[in-house]
């Protein structure tokens, strides 16, 4: 039994022992703790871990306020930086001064109207005032919110809230068959649209300036325009391609400036849409074609149009690309414009214009001699211009001019001849002969007896 007392003796002995050692190495650590903080004070001895917590979900709507500058002021609190506080300022300013004047720059405004770039007189200019309204008042709020250098910034930094592809979907939104398209249809529709290259670029400028031709091959475009409509036609109906077209193909836009320059023509959708399909593929032909195709593909060209319009808006499309006729218009004023005056006014042209160049072509003649007849020339049409404006006339002073009814060309009858072949020279009937000249017995007529033809025989309106 004695030597279990020894054993737990010996037990209680090495525990104490053990206590006594851990207690000792505890001591030693704390005493090399306080002297390595003794000499570098920047550790510290008794660390306490502090916890940060952030929420998880951050609302915008709590730094927006209906007050500028509280908004202004939270958007600092957070460290936005000033150049985003601007840009976002700017845009919600912009698009509160929108809604109150509803309007937008009249350039880049969508214009639902496939047939026509004109828009309504009295909508543009409420628009116009509008805008200025918009950017006297939008200019007076930035500069109390942001200062007066508000609007300075670096160009790489500016944005364009206008831009052709905006214009290009704003457009489309407005189309009753483009306007249900997914969003993916109509983001490929603008990456088409607006991936041209520096060939095609200079192509469309050449419309509106005097740059040089040889900075872009014709060749060239008419493939990129192919190819464009080629591969938005993989994926949109026939329906919604053709009123993509209409919209935004260099075809439409073309008929469209030409029309729009027609006064008082007014083309309705109807004939915008039988004339571009009836021309669009001449047209694409002409862009390529050379000196021998022209002609022909023109002659194409003219009876398509003919055969899209009906003959009353035929001739008057004719008339009005008619130099001549448009000049008629201008030299009489909106005054004077009657469907008289006008024919009048244009057979005496035509006849000046013929006389003209007898005059100056005619071997016979000194230069004297043609410098006096083209002085005539011009005196008798500055009468007759004013005679069909209604203007009065005087000769000798005191006496009153009476003018003709109608101008004239004098025919000087040739030895045998007669009425119906004086008739045939000039292309008209015998019946307006004889009311031309009632005097004349035609029965009877002598050589070098003067016919009166009237011009307006000779010389009638264009086609058709």
């Amino acid at each position: 039994m004695r030597w279990r007392v020894f054993l737990g003796l010996s037990l209680m002995a090495n525990l104490i022992l053990a206590l006594g050692w851990f207690a000792a190495k505890r001591t030693a650590q704390s005493h090399a703790a306080a002297a390595l903080a003794v000499t570098n004070p920047n550790i510290a001895t008794n660390t306490k871990t502090a916890v940060i917590v952030r929420r998880q979900f951050f609302s915008w709507q709590e730094l927006e306020s209906q007050d500028y500058p509280t908004y202004i002021k939270n958007l600092r609190a957070v460290g936005c930086p000033e150049q985003t506080i601007r840009d976002i300022i700017i845009a919600d300013v912009t698009q509160m001064l929108r809604e109150k004047y509803p309007t937008d720059a009249w350039l880049w405004k969508p214009n639902a109207k496939w047939w026509t770039d004109r828009r309504d007189p009295v909508e543009e200019n409420e628009s116009l005032l509008n805008e200025s309204r918009m950017q006297v008042e939008r200019a007076t709020i930035l500069a109390e919110l942001l200062g007066p250098d508000w609007g300075t910034r670096s160009r790489s930094s500016a944005t364009s809230t206008n831009t052709p592809q905006n214009r290009i979907l704003a457009t489309m939104d407005l189309d009753p068959v483009l306007k249900d398209l997914t969003p993916d249809k109509k983001q490929l529709i603008v990456e088409a649209l607006s991936n041209r290259s520096v060939s095609e670029q200079n192509y469309d400028a050449s419309r509106f300036t005097t740059i040089n031709g040889d900075t872009y091959d014709p060749a060239e475009v008419a493939a990129a325009e192919k190819s464009r409509w080629e591969k938005l036609a993989s994926v949109l109906s026939l329906e919604q391609l053709e009123q993509v077209k209409l919209h935004f193909s260099r075809h439409a836009s073309s008929w469209r400036e030409q029309l729009d320059a027609l006064p008082d023509f007014n083309t309705q959708p109807d004939e915008f849409l039988k004339i571009f399909r009836n021309t669009e593929a001449i047209d694409m032909r002409l862009v390529t074609a050379d000196a021998t195709e022209l002609a022909a593909l023109n002659a194409q060209r003219e009876a398509a149009i003919r055969n899209s319009l009906s003959p009353q808006r035929y001739e008057l499309y004719a008339r009005l690309n008619d130099p001549a006729y448009l000049n008629v218009l201008d030299t009489l004023g909106e005054a004077k414009v009657t469907p008289e005056s006008v024919a009048l006014l244009y057979a005496i042209n035509r006849e000046h214009d013929a006389e003209l160049e007898r005059i100056e072509n005619d071997p016979n003649l000194t230069d004297t001699q043609r410098e006096i007849e083209l002085k005539r020339l011009e005196l008798e049409q500055l009468k007759a211009t004013a005679l069909v404006r209604g203007e009065e006339l005087t000769g000798e002073p005191g006496q009153q001019q009476t003018p003709r009814p109608e101008p004239m060309k004098n025919h000087s009858v040739r030895p045998g001849e007669g009425l119906n072949q004086i008739a045939s020279v000039y292309g008209v009937t015998p019946e307006v002969l004889r009311a031309a000249n009632p005097t004349l017995n035609f029965d009877k007529l002598p050589a070098g007896t003067k016919v009166n033809v009237p011009l307006r025989y000779l010389y009638p309106l264009p086609p058709p």
